[in-house]
């Protein structure tokens, strides 16, 4: 039989939100900070329970870690938490610092005006009006832009696997919905830094800010999975964004 959830899984009901969104946040919260370990088996009426809702946004929230890969679910009404392993961070980013970068740097000296503009609208698009799951999307859509026109279609083949892999820690880490406006302003400066490299058309200047961009997250998101406190983080938040 399925363990029960932990204590720490706190109860949602009383917090302003969609129902899934803030069930997605808190399953999330407590699979980061242990409270819900990898491997860990928990039944649905038992999460319904703490958190304090309907099964119906139970049951979403989990279809939706489940295709993040951050559970899985059995034909019963169990789940068990999918293991995090930090060396398959650093492995996955690993590639992505050395192909992402380079990719940016090429796509530099012939952007145009309007490409970059669709840039800073990309950034607006995501922080300025979406602070929920429909984040995901159009931040998604932002790295893909920094990459073209160089990007070929293997380019894009190989590192659409590794943004999937990567998405899920990121999940994680940088989660909008616990403090949307600092979300908000955290990480549309960081992405705001990567425009303005854009915008130099110099492509020194946007592979080590792509670079830049990549090890910051990795360092934070190292940080979080190892039980690190706040005080080991500033020097990453500031310029970290997923």
């Amino acid at each position: 039989m399925a363990a029960e959830v932990g204590r720490g899984v706190r109860s949602v009901a009383s917090r302003k939100a969609s129902a899934v969104d803030l069930v997605l946040h808190e399953i999330r919260r407590s699979i980061l900070s242990g409270e819900l370990p990898p491997g860990q088996p928990f039944t649905v009426p038992a999460l319904t329970e703490q958190l304090g809702v309907s099964h119906v946004p139970v049951r979403e929230a989990l279809r939706q870690l489940e295709a993040q890969g951050l559970i899985v679910l059995s034909p019963s009404r169990s789940a068990l938490v999918t293991p995090l392993d930090p060396d398959d961070l650093r492995a996955i980013y690993r590639l992505r610092i050395t192909v992402e970068p380079e990719l940016a740097a090429l796509s530099a000296p012939g952007r145009t005006d309007a490409e970059i503009a669709e840039l800073d609208a990309m950034v607006r698009a995501a922080f300025d009006h979406v602070l929920g799951e429909a984040f995901w999307q159009p931040h998604r859509d932002f790295h893909a832009a920094l990459i073209e026109p160089a990007a070929s279609v293997w380019d894009r083949r190989m590192l659409a696997p590794l943004w999937d892999a990567s998405e899920r820690y990121t999940r994680l880490v940088f989660d909008p919905v616990e403090a949307p406006e600092s979300f908000a302003e955290h990480r549309a400066h960081a992405h705001d830094e990567l425009v303005d490299a854009a915008r130099s058309r110099d492509p020194e200047r946007v592979r080590a800010a792509v670079r830049g961009h990549l090890e910051d997250n990795l360092a934070t998101m190292l940080a979080a999975m190892s039980g690190l406190d706040t005080a080991a983080r500033p020097a990453a938040d500031h310029g970290a964004g997923a």
